[in-house]
């Protein structure tokens, strides 16, 4: 009786989180050790690919004049997730890191079971996610403490198995407002909270019925920076 409840529970909470996203913009203040460095955004809407509804996540991070002056950023991402699951179908990255850029393009081919790229065609088992649809795919979940999400994520032709554990909670300032969040990170096999990879994350979602991700950590070529949640554009 106890698990038909649980089921019931994830179920409707599934339903009440998973779209109260779409066409509403999340702008975020970007800060690099304590120092205001620019400006990014989440965008989600519904799309259309090979004639089947989609959603698309579209995101752009920039730095400000000053920050330009010693590294300068300018990544802009558009994702194509499963209008259900927000699995990967198809990822075009524009990354321009300092010296470092990158444009790259994958998409999904169902058949082949692989996702395949310019020069480069990787075989797959299992559901693959960005990087950033899984900000949107642990919305759905209901995220008790010491919960472990595992994901499959592809990353510029690279394939890598991550955990997202739900730490903890903890009370959160931002641009937004002052929140109660629930704070989910990457963990190492010795059990550590840790974001060491290029595209990892660690996430804090208002621990109310919005669940906007309002604050974000996220590894970058050159150190790591922190989004903030400014406002959200209906």
């Amino acid at each position: 009786m106890n698990n038909k409840i649980n089921i019931l529970i994830a179920i409707l909470f599934t339903l009440t989180y998973s779209n109260n996203l779409i066409d509403k913009k999340l702008n975020y203040d970007i800060e690099y050790k304590n120092i205001y460095a620019g400006e990014a955004f989440l965008l989600i809407n519904e799309d259309s690919l090979y004639n089947t509804k989609v959603l698309k996540l579209k995101s752009n991070l920039r730095t400000n004049k000053f920050v330009d002056f010693f590294y300068k950023i300018r990544d802009e991402i558009i994702i194509y997730m499963d209008y259900d699951d927000l699995s990967l179908l198809k990822v075009i990255n524009k990354i321009s890191e300092g010296k470092y850029k990158k444009n790259h393009n994958a998409i999904l081919d169902k058949e082949s079971k692989s996702i395949i790229s310019k020069n480069k065609k990787i075989i797959i088992k299992n559901k693959v996610y960005a990087p950033l649809s899984i900000i949107y795919s642990l919305r759905k979940k209901l995220l008790y403490i010491d919960d472990i999400y595992k994901y499959e994520i592809y990353n510029m032709n690279k394939l890598k198995n991550i955990n997202m554990n739900v730490i903890g909670r903890e009370k959160v300032n931002t641009p937004f407002g002052k929140y109660n969040t629930i704070v989910l990170s990457p963990k190492s096999d010795g059990n550590e909270s840790v974001i060491k990879n290029n595209g990892d994350m660690k996430i804090w979602f208002t621990d109310d019925k919005n669940r906007y991700p309002i604050k974000i950590e996220i590894k970058l070529n050159h150190g790591s920076i922190l989004l903030l949640l400014n406002n959200i554009e209906q």
